[in-house]
């Protein structure tokens, strides 16, 4: 009975660490009370602690963490209890000595070129250490064998090849994504100029420069911020958290406010979080009351209410108000104010698109738990009760 249960569980993992480990932390309460409870959490606890450690590197000893980690273990709970100046201060010391070895040199462009993969190679499925095939190149694959799709972040393999490393024959830009579906964005709008190598999970440098260069913006230390900002930027060029802090900056250290418009122009294009959404259409409100515009601003700051309940938005609208503006508006007519604008109505439809057949794809495949998480994004981006029901159903399930 507790080998199927336990086999049962194995079946249900995703390969995404942070998913895996809230589902088991789940089946852990599930099964407190079983009869043989004893040796389910025994079996469960040792799940976690691999999950912890999934991703492995030739080179990488598990039991050391970088230094990038280290330090984020040191900051995050500082900011965490407010205490945001010593958080600073500890990456101020950091920064000082610290060498990013995967640093793209020059801020990524928009390329002409798209990948015309399938979605369905976009992997986001467990990387499987023995299974790699030794190349120098960083790469995915499908497995083909147990029709599973493998989300495998790059190994960076140094082979010689007469003295001299492969990594000095092959240009490599350097990414990390929080998601497949943020890869599929990247491929879609931004698209590749070398040759793609994913940053080793141990080396979280996005976190590291989104982290601290918000920090240095709370700061006022504006032209720090957008250095550092924009580092993370080359790492996840679709991050639109980032984008909207760097939107941020040009608010306020600009002249022109055209920097910050389209800006928000991009992070909305992006953007698959409500929140996130919302603060885009609240920057063009902003960037309409400056123009003077309150009519407009007052259409861009209830569209964002849609999205997230912002008091800022509300204070906004209450001065519009006060200025003789009216600020109630039919939603049709509101869209097509925003449309006359060149600007995006809601969520991104490919984002959309692409959730659901993120979300299929991994239902089909009986991932339920990664099935889940997507399902769950979908969901609050949508509010659509079929797709609620499809989460009751999988929850059901696992």
């Amino acid at each position: 009975m507790t080998d199927e249960i336990i086999n049962r569980i194995k079946m249900n993992l995703s390969g995404n660490p942070d998913l895996d480990r809230d589902y088991l932390v789940s089946q852990l309460d599930y099964y407190k009370n079983h009869e043989s409870a004893y040796d389910i959490i025994r079996e469960i606890s040792g799940l976690i602690w691999q999950s912890l450690d999934f991703y492995h590197e030739d080179e990488y000893n598990k039991s050391k963490k970088s230094n990038v980690s280290r330090i984020l273990d040191e900051v995050v709970p500082l900011i965490e209890n407010r205490d945001k100046k010593t958080a600073l201060e500890k990456l101020d010391n950091f920064m000082s000595y610290f060498d990013d070895k995967y640093e793209n040199e020059e801020i990524h462009k928009e390329s002409d070129f798209k990948s015309n993969r399938p979605i369905t190679e976009i992997q986001y499925m467990r990387y499987e250490e023995n299974k790699l095939s030794r190349s120098p190149k960083s790469y995915r694959t499908i497995n083909k064998s147990n029709n599973r799709v493998n989300w495998r972040k790059d190994v960076k393999i140094n082979r010689m090849n007469n003295g001299k490393n492969d990594d000095e024959f092959v240009e490599k830009e350097y990414h990390s994504f929080l998601n497949p579906l943020e890869e599929i964005l990247f491929y879609k709008y931004i698209g590749l100029e070398k040759e793609l190598a994913f940053i080793p999970f141990d080396e979280p440098l996005f976190d590291l420069y989104y982290i601290y260069g918000t920090l240095l913006l709370e700061n006022d230390d504006f032209a720090k911020a957008e250095e550092y900002l924009l580092k993370a930027l080359r790492i996840n060029p679709v991050s639109s958290k980032t984008i909207l802090s760097l939107a941020d900056i040009y608010k306020s250290k600009t002249r022109t406010y055209n920097r910050f418009f389209l800006y928000n122009v991009d992070a909305l294009k992006f953007a698959y979080k409500n929140e996130d959404i919302a603060r885009a259409y609240r920057n063009f409100g902003f960037f309409y009351v400056e123009e003077n515009q309150l009519d407009i601003a007052a259409v861009f700051y209830d569209f964002s209410l849609n999205f997230d309940f912002n008091k800022q938005a509300f204070r906004e609208l209450e001065y519009i108000k006060s200025r003789g503006i009216n600020t109630e508006m039919d939603r049709k007519d509101a869209e097509r104010i925003i449309e006359s604008k060149s600007i995006q109505i809601g969520v991104n439809p490919f984002i959309l698109d692409t959730l659901k057949i993120i979300c299929v794809d991994l239902e089909n495949r009986k991932h339920y738990s990664g099935a889940l998480y997507f399902y769950r994004i979908l969901y609050d981006l949508t509010k659509d009760n079929m797709i609620l029901g499809k989460i009751n159903s999988i929850q059901n399930r696992i």
